[in-house]
């Protein structure tokens, strides 16, 4: 057997006799890094053999002592993906091995990076199934479902996931977790033709003080807002999520007359970023809806609303919307869900919108052409108690439109997205 002196603690070897006992179809480095003894993050290895999680490589340790225990051989470390021997304690050099690094930490150049949006072939998984990459399922570990669109979604949004691809910031916990996901949600070589968002997860119960955390349902936009928020702080300096999604809007404000009915004449404005922008669903009293059906409405007449025209009036006055910087990509929210004094409700109303070609210029009267392509739809089926989401995105690559839900995923007809109850969208500029 060849050997390679490394250090005076640690050998490398060419080849080793146990190559043959590892199991794939048994590993899975989609869950939290800790071993499954101690519940340590530190020093863990994977059994390439069980698939289990275990502490230390040395005497007395956790993975030392399973070795012994199950005579399983293999580990790899899953910080820097080296494959060691135990309990004779010796790296594994083997080219054989590559796929199981690769699946622990996937790599892209910057030729696949481009090939990504244009890919149409199938991959096929350890147990013979088919997936198409960056359209796979994601598991829904309790009430995830509206994780999952939103992590969806944000695939769709290149900019962000080519520069999430080739994030490697270990300091960065939130968004070092995202580059781990987009990767492998990306990656044609999966063992499974799914991927568990598991370990971003628990990272985001941690760094939210369990706003968001399995188990417990929320709502997407407040989900993708904290997404941003966290991540922009996360970054500092870096202006990624500000490239991506962020706008300005002035506000003007039309303070309410005293004791008389009426606004003031002259108005206080300012201008504010934006991340979102909130249509309000004009609301179908429940009789008139029953006799009427379910009610339509166009985006384009929720959309005036930020024409600088259009007036919005609450207790406090009057307020006009105009929209002074157009993002490369706009997040558009549906205001569906309300509570009333006793309850969630939900309005069932049917928002239409095109595809593509979403002309911004034309609806709030610019004097240019300012076109949008939808990327990502979510929508919300079932009532305001009882209901899940779902999301459409498009494959570029072969025209065709994906209905995900959790780990389903099937062609839709466009036909059939342009009349969901849609709940949140992105857009990207031509």
């Amino acid at each position: 057997m060849k050997k390679v002196k490394l250090n005076e603690e640690i050998q490398q070897k060419l080849d080793c006799p146990y190559i043959n006992t590892i199991k794939r179809h048994l590993l899975d480095f989609d869950f939290e890094k800790l071993c499954s003894i101690s519940l340590n993050n530190t020093n863990v290895y994977a059994c390439l053999v069980c698939g289990k999680y275990y502490q230390g490589k040395t005497k007395n340790t956790y993975a030392y002592t399973h070795s012994l225990e199950f005579n399983h051989h293999l580990f790899m470390n899953l910080s820097d993906s080296k494959i060691y021997c135990l309990p004779d304690l010796y790296e594994v050099i083997e080219e054989s091995l590559v796929d199981i690094q690769f699946n622990l930490n996937p790599i892209y150049t910057q030729d696949r990076l481009k090939q990504l949006d244009q890919n149409i072939e199938e991959s096929r998984a350890l147990d013979g199934s088919t997936f198409l990459p960056g359209y796979v399922g994601l598991n829904n570990l309790g009430k995830t479902d509206y994780c999952n669109v939103i992590l969806q979604s944000l695939c769709r949004v290149k900019k962000l996931r080519d520069f999430l691809i080739f994030y490697d910031e270990k300091n960065t916990t939130l968004t070092q977790s995202f580059s781990e996901l987009f990767r492998k949600i990306w990656n044609d070589r999966n063992y499974k033709g799914h991927v568990s968002p598991h370990e971003l997860l628990q990272c985001i119960a941690i760094k939210s003080d369990k706003q968001f955390q399995i188990g417990k349902q929320s709502d997407p936009i407040n989900f993708i807002a904290w997404i941003m928020n966290s991540m922009k702080r996360e970054l500092g300096q870096c202006k990624i999520i500000q490239e991506c999604f962020e706008g300005q809007l002035q506000i003007e404000w039309f303070r309410p007359l005293i004791n008389a009915i009426g606004y003031e004449q002259t108005s206080i404005k300012e201008t504010k970023p934006f991340y979102f922008l909130t249509l309000d669903i004009p609301q179908v009293p429940l009789h008139k809806a029953e006799k009427a059906g379910i009610p339509h409405i166009p985006i384009e007449t929720l959309l005036k609303k930020f024409d600088g025209q259009t007036n919005k009036d609450s207790s406090d006055g009057r307020r006009r919307f105009q929209i002074t910087k157009f993002p490369k990509y706009i997040i558009v929210h549906m205001k569906r869900f309300m509570m009333n004094n006793f309850f969630m409700e939900k309005n069932p109303t049917i928002v239409s919108f095109p595809l593509h070609s979403l002309d911004l210029g034309a609806i709030l009267g610019l004097n240019k052409q300012l076109k949008y392509n939808l990327v990502a739809n979510v929508c919300h089926e079932g009532n305001a108690k009882v209901g899940f989401y779902k999301v459409h995105v498009k494959n570029l690559g072969n025209g065709l439109w994906y209905q995900i839900q959790d780990l389903h995923t099937q062609i839709v007809v466009p036909e059939l997205i342009s009349v969901s109850e849609a709940y949140i969208q992105i857009y990207e500029q031509q």
